[in-house]
C-alpha cells in the first residue's frame, strides 16, 4: 500500500510537472531573428493585421534614417529606411490576446516590393530582432551575391544562437570528456588484442568503436537536458503549488533544444545500428 501511494504520488510531481513545463512554454515569448541588406533609400516595412505592434527600439545612426512614428501604440505598421550605408539593430514587440499576422516586406528604390517573411501566432507575444544594413546598389548586390561559403556560416552562427549557453558549455564539456575516455579506451582494448588475439581492430571496426562512442555521448547530454528541465520544472512547481514560494529564476525549459537533443541521439542510435547490422563491422573482444 506504501508502495502503491509513492508510486501515485511521484506520478503526480511529474504530471503537474509536466502541465507546468507546457504552461510555461506556451506564455514565453516566441523569439525570431531577421537579417536584412537593402540599398540606400529603400524602405523597410513591417505590417500585422491587427493592432498587435506595441513596442518599437531602434540602435544606430539615426540622423540619417527616416521612419513613420505613430501618435500612438499598439499599431499595425512600421517603415523604416536610410539615405546614407548604415547598420541598425532594430527590435520589434508583438502582443495581442487574439491570433494575427505579422509580415515583413522591403520597397526597393526603384518601387519593386519584395516580401521576405510572415509569421501567424494564435495569440501571446512575438519578438522579432532585425539586423538592418543598408548599402550602396553595388555593395547590396555584392553582398546578396554571397559565396556558399558565407552563406554557410551565417547559418552556422544563427543555428547556434537558438542554444543557450550552458547547452553549448555541456555539449563541449560531455564530448571533451567522451573523446578522451575512448580514445585511452580503443588504445587499451588494441593494445590488449595484439598481446593475445592474432589481429588488431581495422578501420571498419574503429568506425564501430567511435560510432558507439558519440551515440553514448548523445544519449548522455539527452538525459543531462532533460534532467536539468525537468528537474527545475518540478522544483518550481512543488515551491509554487505546495508553498505558494514564487521564484524568480532563469527558465531552462526549451521545447526545441530538448527536441534537437533527442533527434540527433536517435540519429546516432540509428547509426551505429547502420554499421552493426549491414556491414557487421562489431569487433570481437576477449572475455
Amino acid at each position: 500500500m506504501a508502495l502503491r501511494g509513492l508510486t501515485v504520488f511521484v506520478a503526480f510531481l511529474l504530471m503537474t510537472g509536466l502541465a507546468s513545463g507546457l504552461a510555461q512554454a506556451q506564455a514565453n515569448p516566441v523569439e525570431r531573428s531577421e537579417s536584412v541588406v537593402l540599398s540606400t533609400g529603400s524602405w523597410f516595412l513591417v505590417s500585422s493585421d491587427r493592432e498587435s505592434l506595441q513596442l518599437v527600439e531602434i540602435e544606430g545612426n539615426l540622423s540619417t534614417a527616416r521612419f513613420f512614428s505613430p501618435e500612438r501604440y499598439p499599431t499595425d505598421s512600421f517603415s523604416f529606411t536610410s539615405d546614407a550605408e548604415s547598420h541598425y539593430s532594430i527590435r520589434l514587440t508583438f502582443n495581442h490576446p487574439s491570433e494575427y499576422r505579422v509580415s515583413i516586406a522591403a520597397i526597393e528604390s526603384n518601387g519593386t516590393r519584395r516580401e521576405r517573411s510572415s509569421y501567424y501566432l494564435s495569440s501571446g507575444q512575438l519578438l522579432v530582432a532585425v539586423e538592418l544594413d543598408f548599402k550602396t546598389s553595388d555593395r547590396a548586390a555584392a553582398y546578396v551575391s554571397r559565396s556558399a561559403w558565407e552563406s554557410f556560416l551565417d547559418w552556422t552562427t544563427r543555428f547556434g544562437d537558438a542554444f543557450p549557453l550552458w547547452v553549448k558549455l555541456l555539449y563541449v564539456f560531455l564530448g571533451v570528456q567522451f573523446t578522451l575516455v575512448g580514445y585511452k579506451w580503443i588504445r587499451f582494448e588494441n593494445r590488449v588484442r595484439v598481446d593475445s588475439l592474432p589481429s588488431r581492430f581495422d578501420r571498419g571496426n574503429l568506425v564501430y568503436l567511435w560510432s558507439e562512442i558519440f551515440w553514448k555521448f548523445f544519449l548522455t547530454a539527452f538525459l543531462a537536458i532533460a534532467v536539468a528541465m525537468g528537474g527545475q520544472l518540478i522544483l518550481l512547481s512543488l515551491l509554487k503549488f505546495m508553498f505558494l514560494v514564487q521564484v524568480s529564476m532563469l527558465s531552462l525549459w526549451d521545447l526545441y533544444v530538448l527536441g534537437f537533443a533527442a533527434g540527433i541521439a536517435a540519429i546516432a542510435y540509428v547509426l551505429k545500428l547502420l554499421l552493426e547490422k549491414s556491414f557487421d563491422l562489431k569487433p570481437l573482444f576477449q572475455d
